[in-house]
């Protein structure tokens, strides 16, 4: 879960959307080569190794949700 002072910090790139927007773009250019990968993958390491990198990719392609999400959530109790 992201606090809210990392949450700040990511709004600097999250929230300017021009930078956000090529950000995207080249998460979703290196998804698509670890895709195309991973369909030729010939062995399960390889395999593993490809999809825990899209994952990743994936999630941060969700990180301005993420920011939003910890920005507007109520103070965390401890």
């Amino acid at each position: 879960m992201l606090d809210k002072q990392m949450a700040r910090r990511l709004n600097q790139l999250t929230g300017n959307k021009d930078l956000w927007e090529a950000f995207k773009e080249h998460l979703k250019d290196l998804k698509t080569l670890d895709l195309q990968a991973l369909v030729v993958a010939t062995s399960e390491q390889e395999m593993y190794r490809l999809q825990g990198k899209v994952n990743s990719l994936v999630r941060l392609e969700q990180l301005d949700q993420q920011v939003k999400e910890a920005m507007t959530r109520k103070q965390e109790e401890i």
